[in-house]
Formats: structure tokens, sequence, C-alpha cells
């Protein structure tokens, strides 16, 4: 098959310079839509509209970056980080109505001076946006395709849960002239009593009914006891690691501590149930080659709590995390449903899934729902994969004080594998690590490669460490990504980061070179 090429110039995209690319307007005279997305090279003239008037009402801004009056932003959250610059992230709407993916960041100083300006937003929403029709509505659509994902196997004791739907403009292949339309956005995470998760998302014409898209969300990849498997070898916890929290009742020990609660699935597929065992020493159980999943998931998991509190003050997620051991049987993957994390036992490819960085890796996607929220599909998709990956580097570097920069090396049972390598992602055979490479409709696990190559380089610059690498993308991941960023704008907000912290940024532009 052809592959074809993004639409972009790699020599551009190598940012020679802090101006990473001019590309403004992305307007064709051929429909009403016109996407801005916002660069260090067009932003400026915003941000002098924006400095005439001081106000951060959501009311003003949109008349002051020239939205019509139906179009306007509502404003999600603020931010102040440790420069004293408030990050303002808007959503558009237009009458009324969110527009999909479309998000404005607003940074101004302790003077309340406008200095940056990220995120996009559509000029000109199409006018023919009319009321909701009353033949279908967003509950409505939710259920009917429940119904039409039961058919996949009409034999199975079908589960759903984390329901979500609403009512959004969606910019359907804005980029390739089609116009907005007004639709239901509806998803859910669906699963049976053996397995077979999904997590699907679907835009609906609400006039017609008609899917517009759809793609599927899930990402996968003091008690004391054993943990580890027969390629990192055995360990113990209490004495060659810490031991992980359990709370006591009596003579019983409960995995629910804290920030975290661990779950034994006893090989089915549902259950929230915290794990208990009779205190102190936790034996159950050894599988697959794996000594003690279960261990493992409570310690790992509350290193990735304590990480991201540590580094940054924040929590990598505003609820407790549960992870849940033993999915379903000989189960080769793990997942992250938006709420839990989900672990299978392996069977050929891989040891229990349940090592440091997949841990990390699959909770960190819900750090960046809960900040870009970066949409997992084409470029936003391979930053948000890649945001994933360099979590799992930062985490083993936090626990050992050093990485490997592969994802997946403890769980994978070929002696010298991985399922991805940071610092050579084209070595699994398909992945890539230059945007000369990237076609529209690639595997995010794949072009992920882009960034990681980049975070590799960063990470073992002179003056640079892991850290410090993982505090770039973490920040830009905060304050500067949105939901339909792309690599272009992604890198940017990158070398902003940089330039927050006082890191050298020549060494991140170069990076991306």
């Amino acid at each position: 098959m052809i592959k074809k090429k993004w639409g972009f110039n790699s020599k551009v995209f190598s940012i020679i310079t802090l101006v990473i690319v001019v590309c403004c307007f992305m307007a064709t005279s051929s429909w009403a839509a016109r996407k801005v997305e916002f660069y260090q090279a067009n932003a400026g003239s915003f941000i002098e509209k924006l400095n005439q008037n001081e106000s951060t009402e959501s009311e003003m801004i949109g008349p002051l970056l020239g939205l019509s009056q139906d179009g306007a932003f509502t404003l999600l959250r603020q931010r102040t980080d440790f420069n004293g610059v408030t990050h303002y992230r808007y959503q558009q709407t237009y009458k009324g109505i969110p527009v999909w993916g479309i998000q404005t960041i607003i940074s101004r100083d302790p003077a309340n001076q406008v200095v940056r300006l990220h995120g996009t937003m559509v000029l000109d929403t199409p006018g023919d946006i009319k009321d909701i029709p009353s033949l279908l509505d967003p509950l409505g659509a939710l259920k009917k395709l429940e119904d039409r994902h039961k058919k996949i196997d009409k034999n199975a004791q079908w589960n759903f849960r984390n329901e979500k739907y609403g009512t959004y403009i969606y910019l359907h292949n804005l980029n390739k002239k089609e116009k907005a339309h007004l639709c239901y956005v509806v998803s859910f995470f669906a699963d049976t009593e053996y397995g077979n998760p999904s997590q699907p998302i679907f835009f609906i014409d609400a006039k017609n009914g008609k899917v517009l898209d759809s793609y599927d969300m899930l990402r996968y990849a003091d008690g004391v006891g054993p943990g580890g498997n027969l390629k990192v070898g055995y360990y113990y916890y209490g004495r060659d690691y810490p031991p992980f929290g359990v709370v006591v009742g009596g003579s019983t020990c409960t995995m629910d501590f804290g920030d975290v609660k661990t779950v034994d699935l006893n090989h089915g597929t549902s259950g929230s149930t915290p794990f208990s065992y009779t205190c102190y020493e936790n034996l159950h159980k050894e599988i697959n080659d794996g000594y003690c999943p279960l261990n493992d998931a409570q310690y790992f998991g509350q290193v990735v709590f304590d990480m991201y509190m540590d580094w940054y003050g924040v929590p990598v997620l505003p609820f407790q995390l549960t992870l849940r051991c033993h999915y379903s049987t000989n189960y080769e993957n793990a997942f992250w449903d938006g709420s839990t994390m989900t672990f299978g036992d392996g069977y050929t490819t891989f040891y229990p899934l349940v090592g440091l960085d997949v841990a990390a890796h699959e909770v960190s996607h819900g750090f960046t729902e809960y900040n870009s929220d970066l949409i997992y599909s084409g470029q936003s998709g391979g930053i948000n994969e890649s945001f994933s990956d360099m979590a799992g580097e930062a985490c083993e570097y936090y626990m050992r004080g050093t990485n490997d920069f592969m994802c997946g090396y403890d769980i994978f049972k070929d002696p010298t594998g991985a399922l991805r390598y940071l610092y050579d992602p084209p070595l699994d055979g398909i992945s890539i690590d230059h945007v000369d490479d990237y076609y529209e409709g690639m595997d995010v696990h794949y072009s992920s490669g882009i960034f990681n190559k980049a975070f590799w380089k960063i990470a073992t610059s002179p003056g640079w460490t892991t850290r410090k690498a993982f505090d770039i993308f973490v920040k830009a991941n905060q304050d500067y990504w949105a939901p339909c960023t792309n690599f272009q704008q992604g890198a940017e907000g990158a070398v902003i980061a940089a330039l927050d912290y006082g890191y050298p940024c020549q060494d991140v532009v170069d990076a991306f070179a």
C-alpha cells in the first residue's frame, strides 16, 4: 500500500530556530469553517489584541479573537505555574454547543499581560447549525450503539460502563474541506465475561444518524511479599524494596491504601473488591513465571502516584487508582479504560504485564486525559502515546535512579526484546522516528516514535536527565497542549516549557531536528 505522507515539510518541522514554523490559517474558500492553529509565528497579532483588554472573562475573549456573535469561549480551568504565569484553558462553543477538541490556552504573566497563546480555534463556523432534531437524543444514540456493539458476539454477556454522551459541533475531516456537523458524541467501555475489551467513541450526525467517525480509545499495552518475574529476577518487598501499603483489620491485610487499590479478578473480567489476605506476607499468586503480580501492582501503582506528587506537586489522577490483576485467561495485554488499570497474565509473548513502566504508561493516559486531553488518534494520538512512554521511563528513573529507554522490556519474554525502543523506535520493525515517515491513519503506537526519539535525545544530552526531560513534557501537557495539538504544536510546547524551566531550549530544538 502506498503511504500518504503528512503534507508538511520536515525541514520546517526541524525547528532550527525558535520560530518553529509559519503555518497560519488552514482556510479554503469552498466551505465556511476556518481553523486557526496557534504558533509563535502567528500568535503575535492575537496577543496584541488580547492585551488591549486585560479582562479574563470568557465573554470578552471571543470578540477579541475574532469570533462571530454566535461563537464564544468557556473557561474550563486555570493554573498558575512556578513562574507566576497563569494559564487559562478555554473551550470554544458555537450557539452554546462545545466544538469538539477545540481549546485555546491563554497565558498571562503576574501583571496580567498575555505572553503566550496555544491551542486552536475555529473562525466562521457555519451558520446552518439548526436546532437539535427530536428524532434521536444523545442517550438514545448511546443505547443504539451499545445494542449494535452486542452483535460482535451475540452469545456473550456484555458489560458496559464509563458511558459518556453529549452534543457537540464536530469538524469532520476539516482539512479535507468537509463542513462542521452537529453531532452526538458517545463512548463506552465494553467487555464480556471472557475478555475482548474495547472503548469505542462514535461521532453521529444529529440530522441523519450517520456515523461520521469512530475509533477505539482503549489504551494498551506495609505488606510484604515477592515480586518480579523470570526475566528481571525475584525480589522481595520489605527487603529488596520498601513494603507496599495495605490496610490492616485484625489479621486481614487489604490492598486498599491511600491512592491505590488492587483487585484480583481471578481470571474473570469484572470486579472492584480490593484483594485481602492474611497479614502480613502475600504469596498469592505465582503465574506464568511471574512471582506475585498483585504485590507488584500495589507497589508500582504507589510509585506512579508518588512520582507525580514528589516531582510536580499534583496527583496523577483526581481519584483513587484501581489496578486489576489476573484478567481473563492467557490475556497478553494491559489497558486503561478511563478509570481503571487492568493487567493480563500474559502467555507465550509476555510475562504478567504488571511492569513498572507499563503501569506508569497506562495510568499516565489518565494524566493526559485530565490535562491536555489529547485526542487518541492522528498526530495528537501519537503525542498521547509518547507521553505515556516517557512516563514509564520517568518512573523507572524515579524508583531505580536509572532507566533503559525500552518500553515493556521487563515483561517481554524475548531475553533482549521490548515493546518499543525510545532510543531507536524503528528497531521494533514498524515504529517511526521522523515526520517524513508519518502518514494519515498511522497507528498511534507507531507514530509515537517521533516524540519518543526526541525525548531520548533530550534526556541523554549533556546536563540533562530523564527527570528534566520529563519535566518539560509534563508542563507542556498541563499548559500548552490542547486536544487536537499536532506534532508541530506539541514540539513548540516542549520548547516553551524548557524556557519556563530555564533549561537549554536549543537542546530541545535540536532533538526535533
